[in-house]
Formats: C-alpha cells, structure tokens, sequence
C-alpha cells in the first residue's frame, strides 16, 4: 500500500486477496485480559464511531497507520508489520456487525475465499489460523440479544477445538468478541 492513501479493511482486501499476519508478528493482544484499558478505549471509540451519521465530519475514524508488504502471486496478500492489532479488531468488528444486522452475504463477500476460508487470517500459529477458517463460516442460531456472552456461545461449538484455550490469540479474540458485544448490545434493534 502506497504511504498516505486512505483506505478501509474491505478496501485493503479488495486491493489485495488477502491479510495475513505473518509469522513474525506476536500473537493478538488487544484481547488479553490484562489489556482492559486499550481495549475498552478502543471498543468506546470504534462504537462512538458507529453511532455517528455518515456525514460527520469527525469520520472517518483515523486509526493510525498501518504498514507491511505485499507478497507472492495474484492474488496478492498484504502482511502487516504494523497494525495488526487493529486490522485484528476490525474484522471482529466486521463479524460482529454481520451477525447483529444480519449481512452475512456481503461479509462473505469480503471475508470468505472460495475455499471456505478466511482471508484474514494469522500464520504466527496454525491453531489460530484454523480459529479464523471456523469463525468466519460460523453464522450463530441465536440472536445477538439473545446471547448474554458470545465467547460461551462460540466455545460451546462442534466447530471449536478444545485445543484452541491454548492459543493465546483465540483466547484474545474470545474476549475482544465479548468487550465488543458487551459495548455494541446496546444498539441492537
């Protein structure tokens, strides 16, 4: 990506096949449980965010920059070497607000490879990226309301592993998946 171009998720996606956080990177933090402020704050202003008219001049929400390279053949993937913890919210965030407004179909237009696969996806460990593979397949029976919390609702899946409670980037996404239902419930109607 260009330095000072503007884009969104679905914007990097389309410019490139894919997101995959490479090998190098940690595994995700913003979820961890000893990450409540960053995570609280960055739920707050994503949520804040969405609440807001679409002309409003304080969108859109500037995230910072995020950096990394493009590699291999078309389709191309991006690697981020900076913001992957971003990159990483907002897709939940994407998932999040498919399941509450019901727009499976245009987040599988973004997020799903013809191969039933997510194209965003971790190579830091491969339990990880088979969590992402589960998740963006997984479209809940319940609705978001009817749902006290999600983490319990995805772990109590055929699709998920036992072994995933010992990655700690599932174990993150589990409780970012939870700040941001406990923070976007509010405005399910």
């Amino acid at each position: 990506m260009s330095s000072g171009i503007q884009t969104t998720l679905r914007g990097l996606l389309q410019r490139h096949g894919a997101i995959l956080v490479p090998l190098i990177q940690r595994d995700y933090a913003q979820g961890r449980r000893d990450e409540e402020d960053v995570r609280t704050e960055f739920v707050e202003s994503l949520a804040s965010a969405l609440t807001l008219p679409a002309d409003d001049p304080a969108l859109p929400l500037n995230l910072d920059f995020v950096y990394g390279s493009i590699e291999g053949p078309e389709p191309r993937t991006f690697q981020p070497l900076d913001g992957q913890q971003r990159l990483t919210t907002l897709f939940l965030l994407h998932w999040y607000c498919a399941w509450q407004d019901e727009a499976w179909a245009d987040f599988e237009n973004v997020f799903i490879r013809e191969a039933h696969t997510s194209r965003f996806t971790y190579q830091v460990r491969t339990s990880s990226a088979e969590f992402f593979d589960g998740l963006v397949c997984y479209r809940p029976s319940l609705r978001p309301v009817d749902v006290s919390v999600v983490s319990e609702l995805i772990t109590d899946q055929p699709w998920y592993f036992r072994s995933w409670r010992l990655d700690p980037t599932v174990q993150s996404i589990l409780v970012m998946l939870d700040a941001l239902h406990k923070r976007l419930i509010e405005h399910t109607g």
